[in-house]
């Protein structure tokens, strides 16, 4: 998985993340680069990135 921006809900403190088609996804990264340089808090870590389509079709297979 590459390093890139995402979208997470939050509902009563869980996060959750937003499935984004190719297209959101690619204006999501646009709009991010507005707030270039990103300031990244790497001292606070909300858990390992998984690609749910990845898993969905290896969990198919």
């Amino acid at each position: 998985m590459k390093d890139q921006a995402v979208l997470f809900y939050t509902m009563n403190g869980v996060l959750y993340p937003v499935a984004l088609s190719e297209e959101q996804s690619n204006m999501l990264q646009f709009l991010v680069k507005v707030f270039e340089p990103l300031p990244v808090v790497k001292s606070h870590p909300q858990g390992e990135a998984i690609n749910l389509i990845e898993k969905k079709n290896d969990e198919a297979n």
